[in-house]
């Protein structure tokens, strides 16, 4: 493995986790040129301004920068400059870390490559090219302003058909969410003004629960597991209960509840911020 990639897996996982995943690297794995690790802070709204003149890996067509956003729970970000024919440039920002086994991600000016199992995502969308992963990258909006060369990621940015969060509250209305009646029933979304994809569960005892989808391991976003009836990290295999307490490590700590209470029309959560 080269130092460039060795140094690139020490930059976002550290030193000892850089170790483990260094050890699973094929020997006959692409030397995938790994975008530079850089740190940029969030504003109070939650945006990330890049002014793309700075970054000389990221300028060009092709280019691409792992950003980690210090103080946030935020997974790094793999920032992706691409080009169409004839068409303005263009920004992508996914997640930076495999959802195969958590290992960095390169780019290749086309697909976002795992050098460690060769698994490829699509670099507009996340979605998975090449297994082995199997589940879709993270991604995260953001804009791009010609005039200025700034790219702003929001990372507050949530889902339009989603309630948004208010004040650290979501309303969501039955008539909206019906599976919200039923034993069993369940709904996710990401509120706008939160940007964290939350998982909403009405219990088997009847109770509700609703709690964060980021794994407290790693930043990963779990995934729900409706045979299984729990949430698993695909990075690094955690396994938490739909109430949020861990089952499997390597996670310790329990995912992020919201509190839940219901009106005859509607269940509300606080908390979310």
């Amino acid at each position: 493995m080269s130092s460039t990639r060795r140094g690139f897996l020490k930059g976002i996982l550290g030193t000892g986790a850089a170790g483990a995943a260094a050890s699973t690297l094929p020997g006959c794995a692409p030397d995938i040129d790994p975008a530079p690790v850089t740190d940029i802070s969030a504003s109070a709204q939650g945006t990330v301004d890049i002014l793309v003149s700075r970054y000389p890996d990221l300028e060009p067509v092709g280019g691409a920068l792992t950003v980690r956003v210090p103080g946030t729970e935020t997974v790094p970000l793999l920032v992706v400059h691409s080009k169409d024919d004839g068409a303005p440039d263009d920004f992508s920002v996914l997640s930076s870390i495999c959802t195969h086994v958590g290992c960095p991600l390169g780019y290749d000016g086309k697909d976002v490559i795992c050098p460690c199992h060769l698994s490829r995502f699509n670099a507009r969308d996340g979605a998975v090219l090449q297994r082995p992963a199997t589940v879709a990258l993270q991604t995260f909006s953001s804009e791009y302003n010609v005039n200025t060369g700034v790219l702003r990621i929001n990372l507050r940015a949530g889902q339009s058909d989603f309630p948004p969060a208010v004040a650290g509250e979501v309303v969501l209305p039955l008539s909206q969410f019906p599976a919200l009646r039923d034993v069993g029933g369940s709904v996710t979304g990401v509120p706008d003004g939160y940007g964290r994809r939350i998982f909403v569960f009405r219990m088997q005892d009847g109770s509700l629960s609703a709690v964060d989808s980021i794994c407290t391991h790693l930043n990963c976003e779990v995934e729900h597991r409706t045979q299984e009836a729990d949430l698993f990290c695909a990075c690094h295999a955690s396994i938490f209960t739909l109430d949020g307490a861990v089952t499997q490590g390597p996670a310790t700590r329990p995912l992020k509840r919201f509190t839940v209470s219901e009106t005859p029309d509607s269940v509300v959560l606080t908390g979310v911020a």
